[in-house]
């Protein structure tokens, strides 16, 4: 199953969320990801974790959810990245009726990031995207 298949599953509501993480790079062809990070409303966030989904301890954005291999946030801040989950569902990729976080977003929370699998996320999509154009 693909992560466009995997995220159709789970029947969420339409612009009350987007997919993060690398699961843009995915979508785009840029690289796999084992998990799947989805940005949330806090109705979501709220409905997710009464029907099972485990509440997970704290990370730098906060505490998240986890499904198999779901991880889902109601806040998005690392560093000076702080995005709205509004901004990027107002901003998402819509690729096979599924939203994705913009290549341009996980590039701004990549760097803000810092780690080493991120600077080398950010050359794979600087690259994608001067091939885009």
């Amino acid at each position: 199953m693909d992560i466009f298949e995997q995220v159709k599953a789970l029947e969420l509501p339409e612009r009350q969320y987007v997919v993060f993480g690398a699961g843009p790079l995915a979508a785009h062809g840029i690289r796999d990801t084992a998990d799947v990070d989805l940005f949330v409303t806090t109705a979501l966030y709220e409905e997710l974790k009464a029907s099972g989904w485990a509440e997970m301890g704290t990370r730098s954005s906060g505490l998240h959810l986890s499904s198999g291999i779901f991880e889902t946030d109601e806040t998005w801040v690392y560093g000076d990245y702080s995005p709205t989950v509004e901004e990027l569902v107002e901003a998402a990729d819509i690729i096979d009726d599924v939203p994705f976080a913009p290549l341009t977003e996980v590039l701004k929370w990549k760097r803000a990031l810092g780690r080493p699998k991120d600077v080398q996320d950010v050359a794979l999509i600087e690259q994608h995207l001067r091939m885009r154009s």
